[in-house]
C-alpha cells in the first residue's frame, strides 16, 4: 500500500480527483496479484494547473459529483425497495392467495397465521423427496471413477443458478446415478451466510450429467409442482422456518435434511396454484422492468460523474464560470 504526500502548491481535494483518473489496470503487472510499483507510480505525468484552479476545480467537483451521489443513492434505494416488494408479493401470495374475500382459517403456525380455509397445508416429506448430495474428499483407489460437473453453495443464487464457474469431481460410476440431478429438482442450499439458508432455485437441466455437493439438496417434488415449491420456499414464512430449525454460529446457519423435510408447505388446489405462480410472474416482470431501469439509471450516472471528472481536471471544461453552491438560486 502506499500513501501520498500532498507537495506544495497542490489542493488536496485536486489531486484527489486527479488520482481517480489514475490507469491503474495499465499500470499493473500481470501476476497472480497484480500490484504496480512505486517507481511506475511516480512517474505518472498529471496536469497541475495554478492553485487558484485547483481549488476551483476541487470545489465544483465536490459540488456536482454530491449531486450525482445523490442521485444514485436513491436509484439504490429503489432497488432495494423494489427487492422488499418482490418479496411481500411472494409470500401474500402463496398464504394468502389472490381473493381478499375468500374466508380464512387459523393455519395452527403462529408465524405463518391465517390461510384460506380450502388449503391445505402438509409436511415437505409428503410431498417431495430431499436428496443429499455428495462429500468431497473420499477415496477413490481402485474404483472405477468417471469426471462429472458439480454443483456448490455458489451456484445456487437466491431465484436463479450462476453458472459460469462449476467445478468437477471425481466419483465411482456407481454412485452417479444416486447423485444425479434430475429436471425439476428443487436445488435448496443447505447454508451458509444467514441469506444463503434455504435459498434456491428450479433445475432445468442445465449441465448434462451433473451432480452436487452435500451441501445443496436436491428437493424432488412428487405431490407438487416444482413452481409452486420454489415459491413456497422462497418465501417469508418458509424463510423463516429455516432460520428457526437451523444451527446457528456467528453469521453463520445451516439446516438438516431431517428439519427440511418438516417444512410445512401451503397446498391450494392445483388450478388456483397456477394463478397465483402466473400472478407472481407478472409482477416480477414488472419489477424486473423497473429494477433494470434503475440499474442502468446508476450506471449512466456513473459513467457521467467519471466524465465529469475527467474533463474537469484535464481542463476540458472550464469551471472558473461554475456558480458557487451558496451563490444559487433557492
Amino acid at each position: 500500500m502506499y500513501w501520498t504526500k500532498i507537495a506544495p502548491g497542490v489542493n488536496g481535494r485536486f489531486a484527489y480527483y486527479s488520482a481517480l483518473k489514475i490507469p491503474f489496470d495499465y499500470y499493473s503487472t500481470s501476476t497472480a496479484l497484480p500490484s504496480m510499483t512505486k517507481a511506475l507510480l511516480n512517474a505518472h505525468i498529471t496536469p497541475v494547473p495554478p492553485f487558484p484552479e485547483q481549488e476551483g476545480i476541487a470545489s465544483f467537483l465536490d459540488r456536482e459529483t454530491a449531486k450525482i451521489d445523490v442521485l444514485v443513492d436513491e436509484q439504490e434505494k429503489l432497488i432495494a425497495l423494489l427487492k422488499e416488494k418482490r418479496q411481500a408479493v411472494i409470500s401474500h401470495a402463496v398464504t394468502k392467495g389472490l381473493d381478499p374475500t375468500a374466508s380464512m382459517k387459523d393455519s395452527g403456525l403462529l408465524w405463518l397465521g391465517e390461510v384460506p380455509v380450502h388449503w391445505k397445508i402438509n409436511r415437505l416429506k409428503f410431498v417431495a423427496s430431499v436428496q443429499t448430495g455428495i462429500a468431497k474428499g473420499k477415496d477413490n483407489v481402485g474404483k472405477d471413477t468417471v469426471l462429472v460437473p458439480y454443483l456448490r453453495v455458489a451456484n445456487v443464487q437466491a431465484g436463479r443458478l450462476a453458472l459460469d464457474d462449476v467445478a468437477t469431481i471425481e466419483l465411482p460410476r456407481a454412485d452417479l446415478q444416486r447423485y444425479l440431478l434430475r429436471e425439476g429438482d428443487v436445488l435448496m442450499n443447505e447454508g451458509g451466510d444467514f441469506d444463503k439458508l434455504g435459498r434456491g432455485h428450479i433445475w432445468r437441466g442445465e449441465i448434462e450429467n451433473c451432480v452436487h455437493q452435500n451441501h445443496v439438496f436436491a428437493v424432488r417434488p412428487k405431490e407438487v409442482s416444482s413452481e409452486w415449491l420454489s415459491a413456497v420456499t422462497g418465501s417469508d414464512y418458509a424463510q423463516f422456518y429455516f432460520m428457526t430449525r437451523s444451527k446457528q454460529s456467528t453469521n453463520l446457519a445451516s439446516i438438516s435434511s431431517t428439519n427440511l423435510m418438516e417444512l410445512p408447505v401451503v397446498l391450494p388446489p392445483v388450478n388456483e396454484q397456477a394463478l397465483i405462480l402466473k400472478f407472481i410472474e407478472d409482477q416480477n416482470c414488472r419489477l424486473d422492468v423497473l429494477s433494470n431501469n434503475a440499474i442502468a439509471a446508476i450506471y449512466l450516472l456513473q459513467e457521467r460523474r467519471a466524465a465529469l471528472i475527467s474533463a474537469a481536471v484535464t481542463g476540458q471544461i472550464d469551471v472558473r464560470q461554475a456558480v458557487p453552491a451558496e451563490l444559487e438560486p433557492a
